[in-house]
């Protein structure tokens, strides 16, 4: 009888505490708010043609403007730079697919790490976009979180950004 309850004991542990072992952090709604401290290191890809130092040079080390789930407007002058940060966990499969109008370019697209307790894997992180505003008029810069090999269904979550560019 007493192997019996020591059993149930260790049953009832192992259902309880196993699944917060392997928790995987959800992004939730793009419009929610994630206020989460991230700590974002620079990736930068460098193109075959190109060396290192040029692709550091082509990305600007500040920028006009910062964007996350709760900046859905903006305004801004040709030539300035807008930074769109989301959070993201490709470890699960589900990813950023960005799209943005002619009148943005994408300068940069990185996806950084958050820090990783030691002997963890799977940890989600920021990705980061660098946008150029290149051409006047009314620009969209838009976002659905999913997985790639799923179809869309319409409840993915998203994000848009309307940018005027003056």
């Amino acid at each position: 009888m007493e192997k019996l309850i020591t059993s149930v004991i260790l049953l009832v542990a192992a259902v309880l505490l196993v699944p917060g072992c392997f928790a995987v952090q959800s992004v939730g709604n793009a419009t929610g708010n994630s206020t989460a401290p991230v700590e974002i290191v620079e990736n930068i890809t460098v193109a075959a043609n190109e060396s290192a130092s040029q692709a550091v040079a082509s990305v600007p080390e500040h920028t006009d403007y910062t964007a996350d789930v709760n900046t859905t407007n903006l305004t801004m002058k040709v030539n300035q730079t807008v930074r769109v940060s989301l959070k993201e966990n490709p470890t699960t499969g589900f990813e950023w697919n960005a799209t943005n109008s002619t009148g943005l370019e994408i300068v940069n697209s990185t996806h950084n790490q958050d820090k990783a307790p030691e002997g963890m894997v799977g940890v989600g992180g920021v990705h980061t976009w660098i946008l150029k505003a290149v051409e006047a008029g009314n620009q969209t810069f838009d976002a659905v979180y999913k997985r790639s090999w799923e179809p869309t269904t319409g409840k993915e979550d998203t994000y848009a950004l309307n940018v005027t560019v003056e």
